[in-house]
């Protein structure tokens, strides 16, 4: 399969859900190879270039931030990233005009793929970069764990547990070989707990969190938004989505099965990180 990238520029603005500030970028076409990649302003300045690459992850605090070496950061990369991948994008520019998170819309990653659907895809010369799991790797504990280990494509098995929150989980089960990732998954919003208001407003995090972006449940295990879940089972499909963009930080499409149980942005990063520590858990293609 050949590389993609976008026909034509793509402009979105919103709220930052950790600063609660305006944020707007710029999607720009990319040639072959060159991956995705985040500028801040001064945007002539190579120093402002930060690389969508594992190794870059800073912080994963409730998001995936990168961050380059000079220090300039990009906060809540993993739903932009999850829509790249989900549109067959491969190569783009993005340009953040202001503030330092990616908008972050109605909290998934479907707007994202409607304004890459809209702007259209341009073929390029170069095969895409996959990179195949010849060995399982395994991270974590009992508690939280990832893997990835070899299979003909990419297919993944997410297990959660909110049991304590009043919320029965299923496990769920993405075949990128049969199964419609924005059908699937890219609708699938951030969610949280009524309880944990308190906490995140004392420690300033997710200031811009709304009922309009985030999907709130209340004591009772019941969705607080008028509107409902777009899945029953949205929370564990989310967890995927997050997934699925901090793995497409290794640059290279992923043939090989990730399975996990309660993961999060940090537990993906180490994964990515201990793939890559030996050469024979893995073979580019």
């Amino acid at each position: 399969m050949k590389q993609f990238t976008i026909k034509s520029l793509i402009s979105l603005e919103g709220i930052g859900v950790h600063s609660g500030k305006s944020c707007k970028i710029t999607i720009e076409p990319a040639p072959c190879n060159s991956g995705i990649v985040y500028i801040r302003a001064p945007y002539d300045n190579d120093q402002s270039i930060v690389a969508a690459d594992y190794k870059n992850v800073s912080d994963t605090t409730m998001c995936t931030r990168i961050t380059n070496e000079f220090g300039v950061t990009v906060s809540v990369v993993e739903h932009i990233s999850a829509a790249f991948y989900g549109s067959g994008v491969t190569n783009a520019v993005v340009k953040l005009e202001e503030g330092d998170e990616i908008p972050f819309l109605d909290g998934s990653s479907l707007h994202f793929i409607e304004a890459i659907e809209a702007a259209g895809l341009q073929e390029q010369s170069e095969e895409r970069r996959k990179i195949r799991i010849l060995r399982e790797v395994k991270i974590g504990d009992e508690k939280k764990w990832a893997s990835l280990s070899p299979f003909g494509h990419f297919m993944a098995h997410v297990r959660c547990d909110f049991s304590a929150r009043g919320l029965k989980t299923e496990p769920f089960i993405y075949d990128s070989a049969t199964d419609d990732f924005k059908k699937d998954i890219a609708g699938a919003r951030t969610f949280g707990f009524f309880s944990d208001v308190e906490y995140l407003r004392k420690n300033n995090l997710a200031i811009g969190a709304s009922l309009e972006n985030t999907v709130v449940f209340g004591n009772d295990g019941q969705a607080m938004n008028p509107e409902g879940l777009r899945y029953h089972d949205e929370p564990v499909r989310h967890k995927l989505l997050d997934a699925i963009g901090d793995l497409s930080l290794s640059q290279y499409e992923i043939v090989g099965r990730y399975e996990a149980f309660c993961p999060g942005h940090n537990i993906n990063n180490l994964l990515l990180r201990e793939l890559f520590k030996d050469e024979k858990n893995y073979a580019f293609e």
